[in-house]
């Protein structure tokens, strides 16, 4: 008899912690009826600036906000700001909500509420649409709208729905102009908004679909030194930083600058690369679809995107295949330091090559080795030239 009253009264006390806990911790839904705790009233006695475009930060000066900033919750207009900055008891720093429009701020703490003067929502910059709005990593995105202004510096570009800078993925911006923003999708995107920062303002877009690319679209930037893509033969050595592969020629080809020099520039694609440690990849597929090859490339010592004298050929990659010919590339994009080499009557059907190798080659004068930025595959000249920002 004992023993069923003890286990009728852990039933209960167990019940009741549970209702309990539930209607303690919906910290979510306002409060009605008697308080089971008081909390002092809170304040504001500032609100600076009073004016301000979506992203920008503002301060919110009073008092009892407490300490714990779970507890609160900042409207304006309506609109829940879902960036709270830095919270003291005196003092809340948050940013302007999207789309807030003109209104009071209301402050909620637990179950205390202030409301404030009304705070005036500029417009500022806005979004319209992206074209395209489906893409892949390494292709570029244009962000239509109005506002952006023309200064590169002051935009920047996360993916993956960050709320702040700190979790999203930033795009290498391009180009910028006040209806305009060309951006390049990095990798790590997932399909999500997309989010521009202007100085302070923050505007979110709609979502972009981010895909995978279609057999030979090719991107290979050097942004990470962990990430090797090519490798440079006959000796030479390199580095990957300042978003750069950075080729050294063989000390021993700098003798005299009659001396030629070679550094091949090669990626590896069936088997393992780099060797021995590296894990298999998969053949190129050279694609009639994607029949422009560049690279962005310049030669230290002159700065030039071509040597004094000297080679770059597109080898062979198969047996019987395409041999560019020396110096077979293109120059009209040379003041840009891109060459390309237009294989569109070369590949007319999707062919798998062993290799992909760029064959760079008696070189004299005064360089000392190459800087390549980029090695992409593009569907047409026009591409490349958008692509360019020309």
């Amino acid at each position: 008899m004992n023993q069923i009253i003890k286990n009728k009264i852990k039933a209960l006390t167990v019940l009741f912690s549970i209702v309990l806990m539930a209607s303690c911790s919906d910290q979510e839904k306002d409060f009605t009826g008697e308080s089971l705790v008081t909390y002092p009233a809170v304040t504001v006695s500032s609100v600076s600036p009073s004016e301000g475009t979506s992203g920008n930060i503002v301060t919110l000066t009073g008092t009892n906000f407490g300490q714990y900033v779970k507890a609160a919750k900042i409207y304006f207009n309506g609109i829940l700001a879902d960036e709270i900055l830095s919270y003291t008891d005196t003092s809340v720093t948050v940013r302007v909500p999207q789309d807030a429009g003109t209104g009071p701020i209301t402050v909620k703490v637990w179950t205390n509420k202030v409301i404030t003067e009304d705070f005036t929502y500029m417009t500022g910059a806005t979004i319209s649409n992206l074209s395209p709005n489906s893409a892949n990593v390494g292709d570029l995105v244009t962000i239509n709208g109005q506002g952006f202004g023309t200064d590169l510096s002051k935009v920047q570009v996360t993916f993956t729905d960050g709320i702040t800078k700190y979790d999203a993925k930033f795009g290498k911006v391009i180009s910028v102009s006040n209806t305009q923003i060309g951006v390049l999708v990095p990798k790590g995107a997932v399909t999500g908004k997309v989010r521009v920062w202007l100085e302070n303002q923050i505007i979110t877009g709609p979502e972009l679909k981010v895909i995978a690319p279609p057999k030979g679209k090719y991107i290979f930037e050097f942004d990470d030194p962990t990430d090797v893509q090519w490798l440079p033969a006959q000796n030479g050595t390199y580095k990957i930083e300042d978003g750069k592969m950075k080729v050294t020629f063989d000390p021993t080809q700098l003798g005299t600058t009659a001396s030629k020099r070679r550094a091949d520039l090669y990626n590896i694609i069936n088997g393992i690369f780099p060797y021995p440690s590296g894990t298999a990849k998969t053949k190129w597929v050279q694609s009639p679809t994607y029949p422009i090859l560049a690279m962005k490339i310049a030669f230290t010592g002159t700065g030039a995107v071509k040597p004094g004298t000297g080679n770059i050929i597109l080898d062979p990659s198969v047996s019987g295949g395409i041999n560019a010919g020396n110096n077979k590339y293109k120059t009209d994009f040379v003041a840009q330091n891109v060459i390309y080499y237009d294989l569109s009557a070369d590949y007319l059907t999707e062919t798998e090559l062993a290799t992909r190798q760029f064959k760079i080659a008696d070189i004299v004068g005064t360089e000392t080795g190459y800087e390549v930025d980029w090695i992409r595959t593009f569907k047409s000249t026009a591409e490349l030239k958008t692509f360019l920002g020309l």
